[in-house]
Formats: structure tokens, C-alpha cells, sequence
């Protein structure tokens, strides 16, 4: 074969087979059934949007195809009731778009749909998970040339089944079958790789059916997911196998590619929307192990400032510190991710782990952050779940969830001689990672436990070795590691120059007073503890808005941050 052909538009052509010729479609009806089909799309960008993958599974472009057919049935609706405006409602393509969100919708982890893949090697045009490999460099164009595309109109299972709908008929294959003179005495395909090769070098005397079935199965041997091949699935509602010996050999020669075919019979009712959404986008955080194993770069996420606080920018600010704050202002990572991850699994993390998370609060802690680490690690044994919880919530603007496990506990990274179930492949990998990451997640793919972790890199790393595999046993091999969307360092320190008299912290500061005066300080105390004071800023931001409104006072979005009678009885114990 010496390269892949497009795909032939057999959906297109089928669109004239009307299996139900008692008269043209109602334009109403198909105007609602278009409308229910975008609502549908418009719950699963939802449903993603709060699993923060919207940027994982691409719905672009179905959805503009169904906002075009859509526009021209409302369009269509204005016109004249004659021959010509029934003939263009029957040959709407919304029956076609409606198969294809059907099978989506009894499909689980959603990739993408209505796809364009380019078999060329370096066109970045797989999806997420799909690595292209170069099976046989006569059979893809030039690296770089964007030739070779198939369509693909469902990609689903995480990229191992890609789908493709045809509403073509028994008669439609007829007609292609006379039309092509194809040979309808019998299938001359087999699994002898040798006729295979032969029967595509007559690729051009094939019956579109049967060439989208070759090209299909021929593009997807040149990708891997989690180093398989992608199955391909050919869906044909209005086909019925039994009928007749010519389309028969056609199935048959389908089923040779490799293809699997589901027929008329073999269609079930549509998933109700409710439930297909869970199986579509399924939540991450339900395959989480009973334990959870913590990364140190969680770990300090579970402490910073950022996290718990609002943090204004500092000129000091490097440019990924302030995209945090940009970041947090947005998604509170706690309470919208980590709280929800954790809930209330026991934790865990390695020795080193904990060792490295405390060198560095130790170095650039400020004080709130070491207060939050001896909490989290219990470094008071003698203290119970539910002080700590106390404690926490004391420097956190955030509600503290009553059932996360505190403290998380160090353990041995072979715990229980844990190491010795590691898989054959992780030898390897593990020479390429530092020994805190190796201590990390060998950890969590020894004893089974899910690795919760912002190291993006490393995960890629690992990902990537062992996609170099061949023919794995996905879910007896891959580590369990869930990548949490978004990180959070420490907040550090300002670099200091020539040492400066300390300015005293104003204890009772008039940001703009009633009386006009701005600045104007009477008495000087000790600084508040670092959640008073942020409550303190707050408040006065508030005032200052409220005046600056003309209102006597305008809505506390923030409710949850420390008790507002708590910061004058603070002070005035500063001033004294």
C-alpha cells in the first residue's frame, strides 16, 4: 500500500437512502431534535468544565456542525412548503450527527469527535494519549505533510476505539457494488498477512464501505495508546446482515481489516443523558485507591499561603508566583480540588518526601506555612485528629473539611519489602528518576496506592517510558497517579539588601478615614498573627469599597475567614 487514501464520504452519500420514504421529515421536528442534541453537548462541557478536562476532550467542531445544521433548518423553516424545501429537510444530516452522539453517549471517556488524524509523522494531530509510531515508513507521506487524514467520528475508551458512523443501506451497497464490477462470488480476505498485502494494491476497485474499513485500520496501526492499537469500530444502523450474499461479502471483508461491525440488529435505545455523562467523562477521583500516597509538591500545595490565604502580588513576585495568584483568585485549589481528593482516605507519603517538604519550608517558609507543616505532620504526636483540624482551620480562610485525615503519615518507601512487586519495566524507569521521585512513586506503583502529584514532568517521563513497551497489559502495569490540574509553591521570601530598622507594624491603620486624613497612624503594637491580619486587610477593603460606592456597607463573599471580633480583642492585647 503506498499510502493512505482519504476518507470517502459514504455518511454523505447515504443521506439520499431514506429508510422510512412515507414523506419528508417535519422541519419542526428535526429544528427540536437539533436543539435536544446541543443541550446534551452543552451538560457534557458542563460535566467537563467541573472536572477541570474541558482542554482534554475536543467537541469543537461537532458542536459547530450541529450550530450549522441547525441554522439551515431554521432558515429553511421561513421557506415555502414545496418540493424543493422537502427535499433539502430530507436530506438533513442531523439523523447522521445523532448516531454519531449516540454511540458517544454508550461510550466511556470521551476523546473527541468528528476528528481529523494526519498519518504522517510530525503533524500533531493525535489526540491526548495517542503516540504516533512509524510502522512502515513506505506507508505514510512525508514527515510534516499534512496528508493522510481519516475522519473519525468518535474517538473513545481514552483513544483504544475509534468509530465511525455510516447510514449506509443494503441497497446503497448494491448499487456500489454494480457500479465498482466487484466480484460478488465470494471474500478472498483472510488473516494470511501475504493476501492482505495483495488485496490493497486494489485498493481503487473497492466499494467506499469496504475502503473506509482499510483506511481506518491501516491509520490506526500507526498510533498506540498505552502501547495498543486502537480498535476500530464501524457503525451501520441501516445495514442487515442475511439478506444478501453480496452485502454479506462485503461485511465479511470488512471484518478481514480488522474492523468491528455493529449492524441494525445490534443497535440498542439511546442512553438517557444522565447517566451516559458519568460514562462519558467519568470523575477521577471514584478509581482513587482506599490510601492515598502525597508528593511533596502536594504536600506544600497543602500548606502555602496561596493556598489558604489571599496573596496580593509583590514586585518581588517572580512570574510563575504571580500567575498563582492569578491562578488561586480564579480556582481555590483547596476546597475545589485537594479537599474533594483527599475526603476522607488516609494519607501517606514517603520519608524523603517529607524530609525534602520540610527543608524547604524550613528555607523559605514564612510563619504561617511552618505552623500549617507542624499541624499537617503531626509533629505534636499527643494531639488529636480533631485539634489538628482546630489548629488548621486557625490559619486557613478556607473551611477546613472535618473528615480529612491529619496528620499524613511517613512511611518507609519499601514499606513491608513493597519494592519486589514492582513490574519488570520499572527497572529501567527508576535509574532515570531522582531519588526523592524515585522514592515517590516506586512507592505508589509498589503497593498499588494512587500518587497525588503536580510534577507534571515526571509523569510525562514515566508515560513516555513505558509507551516505548510493546503490546502492555495497561492495568496490570501502569502506576496509579492522579495529576492534579494546577500547583502551588511556597510564597518565599523577599530578597533582602542592606539590613534596614524594622518598621513596627501599625496596629490600627485608617486606610482613607471618614475625616479625610489618609495614612494617619496613632499607636504602634506588635503585627497580628497572620490570619487576623489578612482578616484585618480585608475588612478595611471592604469599607473602602462601600464608600466608594456611596453604600453603607456592600456583601462579604468571603464569610468563612476568621471571626471579625476576633481582630479588635487581638489588637488591642497588641497594643498592650
Amino acid at each position: 500500500m503506498n499510502g493512505i487514501s482519504p476518507m470517502p464520504s459514504v455518511d454523505q452519500e447515504s443521506r439520499l437512502d431514506d429508510p422510512n420514504p412515507v414523506g419528508p421529515p417535519m422541519i419542526d421536528d428535526l429544528i427540536s431534535r437539533a436543539k435536544t442534541l446541543l443541550s446534551e453537548l452543552e451538560l457534557l462541557y458542563e460535566r467537563l468544565r467541573t472536572l477541570r478536562r474541558e482542554s482534554h476532550v475536543e467537541l469543537a467542531h461537532f458542536r459547530s456542525t450541529i450550530q450549522s445544521e441547525l441554522s439551515m433548518l431554521q432558515r429553511l423553516s421561513d421557506k415555502p412548503d414545496d418540493d424543493a424545501t422537502k427535499h433539502v429537510a430530507r436530506s438533513s444530516n442531523l439523523p447522521f450527527l445523532e448516531t454519531i452522539w449516540s454511540t458517544a453517549k454508550a461510550s466511556k471517556d470521551v476523546v473527541s469527535l468528528q476528528k481529523r488524524i494526519y498519518t504522517s509523522p510530525g503533524v500533531k494531530s493525535a489526540s491526548q494519549g495517542m503516540r504516533y509510531v512509524d510502522t512502515n515508513g513506505a506507508s505514510v507521506e512525508q514527515r510534516g505533510k499534512k496528508r493522510g487524514a481519516v475522519a473519525i467520528d468518535a474517538i473513545t475508551d481514552l483513544g483504544m476505539i475509534w468509530s465511525k458512523v455510516s447510514h449506509v443501506t443494503n441497497q446503497r451497497l448494491l448499487f456500489d457494488l454494480a457500479k465498482q464490477g466487484w466480484n460478488s462470488g465470494g471474500s478472498d480476505y483472510d488473516d494470511d498477512e501475504e493476501a492482505t498485502a495483495q488485496q490493497n494494491d486494489d485498493d481503487d476497485f473497492d466499494v467506499p464501505l469496504l475502503k473506509t474499513a482499510k483506511t481506518l485500520t491501516s491509520a490506526a496501526r500507526c498510533f498506540r495508546v498505552r502501547t495498543k492499537t486502537p480498535t476500530v469500530h464501524l457503525i451501520l444502523p441501516r445495514i442487515q446482515y442475511g439478506e444478501l450474499a453480496e452485502v454479506d461479502n462485503i461485511l465479511d471483508a470488512c471484518r478481514a481489516t480488522g474492523a468491528i461491525l455493529f449492524l441494525s440488529d445490534q443497535q440498542k435505545a439511546s442512553t438517557p443523558i444522565a447517566t451516559a455523562l458519568h460514562n462519558m467523562a467519568p470523575d477521577p477521583l471514584t478509581s482513587f485507591s482506599a490510601t492515598l500516597n502525597i508528593d511533596c509538591t502536594v504536600l506544600l500545595a497543602l500548606v502555602s499561603e496561596f493556598s489558604h490565604a489571599k496573596v496580593h502580588k509583590q514586585p518581588w513576585f517572580h512570574t510563575a508566583l504571580q500567575r498563582q495568584v492569578e491562578i488561586e483568585d480564579n480556582e481555590n485549589l483547596l476546597p475545589s480540588l485537594l479537599y474533594p481528593a483527599m475526603a476522607s482516605r488516609p494519607l501517606v507519603c514517603t520519608h524523603e518526601a517529607a524530609k525534602r517538604m520540610r527543608e524547604i519550608v524550613s528555607t523559605i517558609g514564612t510563619s504561617s506555612e511552618k505552623a500549617r507543616t507542624a499541624i499537617m505532620m503531626g509533629d505534636d504526636a499527643s494531639k488529636s485528629r480533631s485539634e489538628l483540624l482546630d489548629e488548621m482551620q486557625e490559619w486557613s480562610a478556607y473551611q477546613v473539611p472535618r473528615d480529612w485525615q491529619l496528620p499524613i503519615l511517613s512511611v518507609d518507601q519499601n514499606e513491608a519489602d513493597c519494592q519486589r512487586n514492582l513490574p519488570p519495566e520499572a527497572k529501567g524507569i527508576s535509574e532515570a528518576l531522582t531519588p526523592i521521585n524515585a522514592s515517590v512513586f516506586l512507592y505508589g506503583w509498589a503497593t498499588g496506592r494512587t500518587t497525588v502529584t503536580s510534577n507534571r514532568t515526571i509523569v510525562h517521563q514515566i508515560n513516555n517510558a513505558l509507551e516505548a513497551f510493546d503490546d502492555l497489559d495497561a492495568e496490570a502495569v501502569w502506576p496509579k497517579i492522579w495529576l492534579c490540574p494546577t500547583a502551588r509553591s511556597l510564597v518565599g521570601k523577599e530578597k533582602r539588601g542592606p539590613k534596614r530598622a524594622a518598621a513596627p507594624v501599625a496596629a490600627v491603620a485608617a486606610v482613607d478615614g471618614g475625616d479625610g486624613e489618609k495614612g494617619v497612624t496613632t499607636k504602634k503594637g506588635w503585627p497580628l498573627p497572620d490570619p487576623l491580619r489578612r482578616e484585618q486587610h480585608r475588612r478595611n477593603g471592604l469599607d473602602v469599597l462601600a464608600r466608594k460606592k456611596g453604600l453603607p456597607e456592600v456583601e462579604d463573599r468571603k464569610p468563612n475567614g476568621d471571626e471579625h471580633d476576633d481582630v479588635p480583642v487581638v489588637e488591642d492585647t497588641s497594643l498592650q
